[in-house]
């Protein structure tokens, strides 16, 4: 799993320095970038997982929420004042960004921040997995096609290994350069035949593992040591 990232945005030292410290005594911290405003503006695509932003004027606030939201990272909006009316402009402008008035202790917005980015490790989990089964069901799916066409192409290859056999059998018929063309062709035919021989073993593994539902694997009987 990768670690995760996340951008303070902050004027204060003090903020980011009280933030860093509360969020670094957790197990899995995440990386930080300490920026100000408008460094973070400046920089232009600057994307984390998560970007927590201190609290600001609303004059200075809103080209900075546009600058995060262009890089795709989602922030968290530190606010001050629960009537100054900012929460009810982020809701309306700026749907997509988290609100948390300012806390009494760094804990308290520590935790909100950790609950955040679990949340989108998580997403991002799902996705990866979809992504794995929307894969998995590629190779089965070129899997049983290839099941399908195994018994055409064997009845192919027999027809073609038979009669380099029969051809094989009469001497003197051929020059050594043909015969010599003709083994080779034989011994492809029977290398192919091997080929088609794993493609019927996986077959009757792909029946196998379908014979079990995913959420019962533990339960599929183990082999013991020596059995």
């Amino acid at each position: 799993m990768r670690r995760q990232s996340a951008i303070i945005i902050s004027d204060s030292a003090d903020f980011a320095r009280t933030l860093m410290a509360g969020w670094q005594a957790e197990r899995e911290a995440p990386a930080f970038t300490l920026l100000n405003p408008e460094g973070y503006c400046q920089a232009r695509i600057l994307r984390g997982d998560l970007a927590v932003i201190a609290p600001l004027p609303r004059q200075r606030l809103e080209p900075l929420l546009h600058a995060v939201a262009a890089s795709g990272t989602v922030a968290v909006c530190v606010l001050n004042d629960h009537g100054s009316g900012d929460s009810a402009w982020m809701r309306s402008i700026h749907p997509g960004s988290l609100m948390i008035f300012q806390p009494a202790d760094s804990e308290t917005l520590v935790l909100f921040c950790r609950e955040v980015l679990a949340r989108l490790a998580s997403q991002e989990r799902a996705l990866e997995a979809e992504r794995l089964a929307a894969e998995n069901q590629h190779f089965a799916t070129l899997g049983r096609y290839i099941a399908e066409t195994r018994h055409g192409f064997n009845n192919a290859m027999t027809s073609l290994l038979g009669n380099v056999e029969l051809l094989l059998m009469q001497p003197g018929a051929f020059s050594p350069r043909a015969r010599d063309q003709l083994t080779t062709i034989r011994a492809m035919a029977m290398r192919m035949n091997q080929i088609m021989l794993r493609f019927t073993s996986l077959e009757g593994e792909m029946e196998i593992a379908e014979g079990y539902p995913p959420e019962s694997a533990s339960s599929i009987p183990q082999r013991k040591v020596g059995t």
